[in-house]
């Protein structure tokens, strides 16, 4: 069950990362911040190992690249951007239902909407904006579709050249499209991509190539539950949210 480790360490930094980069979006291109993440994917691609350089494996990482790592993450982006992090993760969290329901996994689906009722009771804020959340919700759509690809890449060529491909094809995309795009709190942005790509992305394709990539992208998700308790003020309904995720995950891995 090592796998779910991985996916629990992934949960635990893609949660801080927002709140650590998330200053420096409001003067930074997202793409810009896309490319600069990106190169944490390849550096740690080099490190990990890799199974063969497959034709398939890599048109698949080079499609979830585009739709997750490059669409799916300028969705997000935005989505943070506009109405705050916690808005951003709770919206796009709806792929945790998505998900199941793409990879016919369907006895998984009523645990997988109690974690994400958990996780809209943990995050949500009267204030967060609509507009970002239907960013987030479209990031969503998008990421259900890229992690089935992705999975496939990873079985394919294994973490490391899963992991090189995707950084590479997001580093190029976003190096044309953020052509010209402003860049500050260069450090932030540095910081936020190391805890995000390097730490959580990391740890969440180790966790895909050793178990099953549907339960450890449903443990992966409890993200916002993090940023919920990083964030201030704290409220009695964050730990209401959480222990109706964890009720989830619970179930899920039974």
């Amino acid at each position: 069950m090592a796998f779910l480790l991985f996916a629990v360490m992934s949960a635990v930094a893609y949660g801080i990362a927002p709140v650590v980069y998330r200053p420096a979006l409001a003067c930074t291109s997202q793409y810009r911040a896309l490319g600069v993440f990106s190169l944490f994917s390849i550096a740690l691609g080099l490190l990990l190992p890799w199974s063969s350089v497959d034709l398939l494996g890599v048109a698949a990482a080079a499609l979830a690249a585009l739709l997750g790592g490059v669409v799916g993450s300028w969705l997000y982006i935005t989505a943070v951007k506009i109405g705050g992090a916690s808005v951003g993760n709770i919206s796009s969290s709806l792929y945790i239902v998505l998900l199941p329901l793409l990879a016919w996994r369907l006895h998984m689906a009523p645990a997988a909407a109690l974690v994400l009722l958990g996780l809209a009771v943990a995050s949500w804020d009267d204030q967060g904006s609509r507009r970002g959340a239907l960013y987030g919700v479209s990031a969503a759509f998008v990421w259900a579709i890229s992690i089935n690809l992705y999975a496939a890449a990873v079985n394919a060529l294994g973490p490391g050249g899963a992991m090189f491909m995707r950084g590479v094809v997001v580093f190029l995309t976003s190096l044309y499209l953020g052509r010209g795009g402003p860049v500050c709190k260069v450090f932030r942005l540095i910081a936020g991509g190391f805890i995000d790509t390097f730490l959580g992305f990391g740890s969440y394709t180790l966790a895909v190539s050793l178990g099953d990539y549907v339960l450890a992208s449903l443990v992966m998700s409890t993200y916002p539950l993090v940023t919920a308790v990083a964030e201030r003020p704290f409220r009695w309904r964050k730990v209401l949210g959480a222990l109706l995720a964890v009720a989830g995950l619970a179930s899920a891995t039974r």
